[in-house]
């Protein structure tokens, strides 16, 4: 073996030894240090009770501020004013999830102690696909995976769940199961159908945009994406998808893969699962429901219910660094039958897997999922559900969604807003409609609102098109938010929008957007 490939083996290379810079990087003093001023400084900002959103930055602005704390030099040494004033500006820049006035986004405050538990992994960390670098990480899956299928009504042993970085990978792992499985060949010949049929998949017309994206991904095509029609509460309508799917088929496409939502990103509502599945069962096609935000009801034995349906599912995936207020990214995806999920990469090599499967080998997901260095974001949420239990989850959850629907009938008695639908979760949408305004001016007000609400910095809002009209949207995160901070954020409304009319006053009656009827 000597002089493989043509390498000369006899030179080498005398060992640099660490520079005293290099020793000065990794320095506990410094750690020490810096952990302190994160501490007390997190601490303030978890103590303060302070109403605020977002406080937003020109671009420009935030570039020079940011270039000015790099060094200019190659100071070989930590200063802690530096670090303090970097820590700073990534408070002062980011969404304000532990206060009041967030009502924005999906993004959650965590539980703290998870926050710590996060440090902990980065300094000690533990790659959670392969069992010899992340041994708790693997086990830990297991845990949750028995707890979560006791959740569900699945039989233990008969299912099996791995951990991704999010449900856009999530959802793409699962359709690669269901693809694989369709077409035995694909993984190496590709996506060629049978000659005269070709491969589909689909989805609700308010699935997330990650689910449509699959499609062009794993080489489908937008083409290929059937989009199933809803109801009056935005779910998916059956007996519309009957119809939908019996045309697709006609015209010759092959319907491998229905998605479903559990949790809409637009106004979290659920799918009907049940009848869903009979339909995925009547063509042949693999259910897989996207139920990254409200999959997490499982936790909670007064909202389980709405989720009725779900064990029917061939696969579902649930976010929780959503709805179970870990840090991201933490994403569970589970399969009703257990074996299937290596079947989404059927590849193996050499330097990290074995030729003979052992005990080790048994647990890590090495195989099930597309990361080869995985975060062991797992532990975040086996962490507070050994410290708490599974209550503490469900208490926060139930409260959160108990709070929305409050939130909808405070808006829904208000004469100049207009609620479309009852919330099914923490997400709610509704509209300004003030006297006078009407039409096209009616959406444009409601993203000039979003926009100044957010410039104002005091509150958080976010914006949903549905049915050709722009709608305000609000997702409650925080389970401190009680109604008077609903009514400050729709004062705040109405204070924007005087302002607005008053500089640009826009004649016409009032009128409730077309398409959209109250949901009751």
């Amino acid at each position: 073996m000597d002089n493989l490939c043509g390498l000369d083996g006899g030179s080498s290379v005398a060992p640099k030894a660490p520079s005293a810079g290099t020793e000065a990087f990794f320095s506990v003093r410094d750690f020490t240090v810096a952990a302190h001023q994160a501490v007390e400084r997190l601490a303030d900002m978890l103590s303060n009770d302070k109403v605020e959103g977002v406080r937003l930055q020109r671009p420009s602005d935030l570039m020079a501020k940011a270039r000015s704390l790099m060094t200019a030099a190659d100071l070989g040494r930590f200063e802690p004013r530096r670090f303090a004033d970097i820590l700073e500006l990534y408070l002062e820049t980011g969404i304000k999830v532990n206060s009041r006035g967030y009502m924005g986004r999906q993004f959650s405050s965590v539980m703290p102690v998870t926050a710590i538990f996060e440090m902990v992994s980065a300094m000690a960390p533990q790659p959670a696909s392969y069992y010899e670098a992340g041994q708790l990480a693997n086990i830990v899956d297991r845990l949750i995976e028995e707890a979560f299928g006791r959740l569900i009504g699945w039989p233990q042993g008969s299912f099996e769940m791995v951990t991704t970085s999010g449900a856009s990978l999530a959802n793409l792992t699962a359709v690669l199961v269901a693809r694989n499985r369709h077409f035995s060949g694909s993984w190496k010949g590709g996506l060629v159908g049978d000659g005269s049929r070709r491969p589909a998949i689909a989805i609700g017309e308010d699935a997330h945009f990650s689910v449509a994206r699959i499609a062009g991904i794993i080489g489908i095509g937008q083409d290929q994406v059937i989009r199933l029609q809803l109801n009056e509460r935005r779910q998916i309508c059956p007996r519309r998808a009957v119809a939908t799917l019996d045309a697709a088929a006609a015209q010759r496409l092959d319907i491998f893969c229905l998605i479903a939502s559990a949790g809409t990103t637009a106004i979290g509502a659920n799918d009907p699962l049940p009848e869903l599945a009979a339909l995925a069962k009547r063509h042949g096609a693999w259910l897989h429901v996207d139920a990254a935000h409200n999959g997490a009801f499982l936790v909670s034995d007064e909202l389980r219910p709405r989720l009725a349906g779900l064990e029917l599912a061939d696969s579902f995936c649930l976010d929780a660094h959503k709805t179970l207020f870990v840090p991201a990214l933490c994403t569970l995806l589970f399969y009703r039958e257990k074996g299937l999920a290596e079947t989404a990469f059927p590849q193996k090599d050499s330097y990290v897997f074995d030729p003979f499967e052992d005990e080790m080998a048994a647990v890590q997901s090495g195989v099930k999922n597309f990361e080869c260095t995985k975060r062991p974001a797992i532990l975040n949420l086996w962490l507070a559900w050994s410290l708490y239990g599974r209550r503490a989850f469900a208490d926060k959850l139930e409260q959160l969604v108990t709070m929305t629907g409050a939130a909808h009938d405070y808006f829904a008695d208000q004469p100049d807003f207009f609620v479309p639908y009852r919330p099914e979760s923490n997400i709610l949408c509704f509209m300004h409609q003030p006297p006078g305004v009407s039409g096209g001016r009616l959406s444009g007000l409601q993203l000039e609102l979003r926009d100044r609400v957010r410039a104002g910095g005091r509150y958080l809002l976010s914006k949903v098109d549905l049915d050709g009209w722009t709608m305000l949207r609000i997702v409650l995160m925080n389970h401190r938010i009680g109604l008077a901070d609903i009514a400050g954020m729709a004062a705040e409304i109405r204070r924007h929008t005087r302002d607005i009319l008053q500089h640009n006053p826009t004649p016409g009656g009032q009128e409730r957007p077309l398409g959209l009827q109250s949901a009751e």
